[in-house]
């Protein structure tokens, strides 16, 4: 079975749990900041929490459709996540840095963070080890 045949649809379905993830961490935030009066900062924190346990869940159920649990899972995960997070502010920081522009430093930051969080899930974090594929 070639790697690239289930690409297509799981790019899709990566695309809209990530439009998901966007709004619930937007949701979260601004809950959090309106309504409760917590600190931009903790706000954000606390938002980027609940959204990285929810696209755990989906993302392992729903985009790669991976059925097993191996704890190694939820740390690899978190790896990606985070590494990624360093790599969206790094591209940020970098693209600003060339035109002073924040939208295409945004866009360029969100972009190098997809592609970054697809990679790592799909061939770090939710990967059959070659013993179980038949």
């Amino acid at each position: 079975m070639p790697v690239t045949r289930n690409i297509v649809p799981e790019i899709l379905r990566f695309i809209c749990v990530s439009g998901m993830a966007f709004l619930i961490d937007a949701g979260v935030y601004l809950l959090l900041r309106n309504q409760f009066e917590v600190d931009g900062s903790w706000a954000k924190r606390l938002s980027f929490a609940c959204v990285s346990l929810w696209g755990f869940f989906a993302h392992k159920h729903f985009t790669f459709k991976h059925r097993e649990f191996r704890a190694s899972e939820p740390i690899r995960f978190a790896i990606v996540y985070l590494t990624g997070w360093i790599l969206n502010s790094y591209v940020y920081d970098a693209t600003i840095a060339l035109d002073q522009s924040a939208k295409p430093a945004f866009l360029a930051a969100t972009f190098a963070w997809a592609c970054w969080n697809f990679i790592g899930q799909k061939w770090f974090v939710f990967v059959t080890p070659k013993r179980d594929r038949a």
